[in-house]
């Protein structure tokens, strides 16, 4: 079809004109199917007045000619011809009343059978059931052309028009029908059953971006449902965007059962592009990453874009001055005090990070086997390597632990300090001028005691032991 008024060809089924505006009008078909309706009306009529005539000349004779119409009548076919001669017979004045009557009643019958015809035709309601009778009966072509006439009779009523849709859909011809119920849409913005069969056609044809569209055209909770599955919401990343000092592992998160894709060189990611599976590793120098989530239905998220900088720095490795190895004197555990940055420890068997234990000397070497584990932060808070040692301490002298325990608890007995129920542990070892000490800690109720004790490994003297980290050593006293 041409519009009228711009010349814009326009698809069966659209109602306006979508360049102009203009509204289609529709019903010049029927105007042909009202005609052709009203010729063979007339043509019934004059079928029945010519059979009424024979009927009523075979009763009568005459012996001339008589004609019933008026001469300049022109008949409608050859059977009504038949009423304007009749056989030359007589026909009687009762004949000829009743001849009259009959003709007239048929006239009568064939206008008011004309005026129905016409009435019936621009009758809405007739017109309206006689389409959803086609469409009941499954002939959607003809259905299609009596609801057009239907809403050109009232284009305010929204169920021919919703049939004139439901026709065109079980005809799959979904771009007519979503014509129709996007006409629909502007007057009935909260109708579900629209929505739901727009929703039908755009699935058909596959096309979810007019899905997503539609979904955003509606603030109604009731129709926002209904496009649930549609919804695609973006993927979150693991990391902050910024400047990093050694290389990241990015993660990209989605709580979906859809796919996340994501590119590395700057391009908007698609469905086609490289796909997650696992942390994207992140290299020296800058990377931005762009990603969308694809739904299980298909439907693409908005993309969300981070940049990240990658500034390696490189910070020197912890320097151990006591080297790992088995001891039977003991050592001071020394490290060798950074340019920059601070020194961080650990001795269960950990990696060390910015929480862990400070080195500050002196650190006292355990008894038996123990493990450091040593790295360097700066101050921006990038990490070395971590340096690992391992130590193991035997001390070789005339007494052993158990009894340098003893000894401790029984000198401040014997001093009348009330330790009687006082814990009494080994756990480092000390030396001095060549001499090698048990260091003794001091534990009451399970809380650690603030003096440490010093038992000589050859003698079993005891000596107090005072951290003086002035000098990165230990000071002896007396016990009191």
């Amino acid at each position: 079809m041409i519009c009228p008024k711009c010349g814009s060809e326009i698809k069966e089924g659209f109602l306006y004109c979508s360049k102009c505006g203009e509204e289609i009008n529709m019903v010049p078909d029927f105007e042909v199917e009202l005609e052709v309706g009203i010729e063979q009306t007339i043509s019934e009529v004059a079928e029945i007045i010519a059979d009424s005539v024979e009927e009523v000349a075979a009763e009568g004779a005459v012996t001339k000619e008589i004609p019933l119409v008026d001469a300049d009548f022109e008949p409608v076919n050859e059977e009504a011809a038949k009423v304007n001669k009749v056989d030359r017979k007589n026909i009687g004045p009762g004949l000829l009343i009743a001849s009259a009557l009959i003709l007239g009643l048929l006239f009568v019958f064939g206008v008011y059978k004309l005026v129905r015809e016409i009435d019936n035709y621009y009758s809405f309601d007739f017109q309206y059931a006689k389409a959803q009778e086609e469409f009941d009966l499954g002939d959607y072509e003809t259905s299609i052309k009596t609801a057009r006439h239907v809403i050109s009779l009232n284009k305010s009523e929204k169920g021919p028009r919703s049939m004139l849709a439901d026709a065109y859909i079980k005809l799959e011809k979904y771009d007519e029908a979503i014509a129709v119920l996007n006409d629909l849409l502007n007057d009935a913005p909260d109708d579900i059953s629209i929505y739901e069969r727009l929703l039908l056609c755009y699935e058909t044809e596959g096309d979810t971006d007019s899905i997503l569209r539609l979904s955003e055209m509606n603030t109604n909770p009731d129709v926002k449902g209904m496009f649930g599955e549609y919804s695609s919401s973006a993927p979150q990343f693991g990391l902050e965007p910024g400047v990093y000092y050694e290389p990241q592992q990015l993660e990209l998160i989605h709580d979906g059962n859809g796919t996340i894709h994501y590119t590395t060189d700057g391009s908007d990611p698609t469905a086609d592009s490289a796909k997650y599976v696992s942390p994207i590793p992140l290299e020296e120098g800058e990377t931005t990453i762009k990603a969308v989530y694809v739904n299980e239905k298909g439907v693409v998220s908005e993309t969300v874009s981070n940049t990240y900088t990658v500034e390696i720095i490189r910070v020197a490795l912890p320097r151990l001055i006591t080297q790992p190895g088995d001891y039977s004197m003991p050592q001071l555990i020394k490290v060798e005090d950074p340019i920059e940055g601070v020194i961080h420890y650990t001795t269960d068997g950990s990696d060390p990070d910015a929480d862990s234990d400070e080195y500050v000397p002196p650190i006292l070497m355990p008894l038996g086997k123990s493990e450091y584990r040593f790295v360097t932060i700066n101050a921006k808070g990038v990490s070395s390597e971590v340096v690992s040692a391992e130590y193991n301490l035997k001390i070789s002298g005339m007494i052993d632990v158990s009894y340098a325990q003893s000894a401790v608890q029984l000198m401040l007995v014997t001093l009348g300090h009330p330790v009687m129920d006082h814990e009494f542990r080994a756990k480092y070892g000390y030396s001095h001028d060549g001499r090698s000490f048990y260091v003794i800690e001091e534990y009451a109720g399970g809380k650690k005691q603030s003096t440490t004790y010093a038992v000589d490994s050859q003698t079993g003297e005891v000596f107090t032991l005072t951290r003086n980290e002035k000098k990165g050593d230990y000071d002896f006293g007396m016990v009191m």
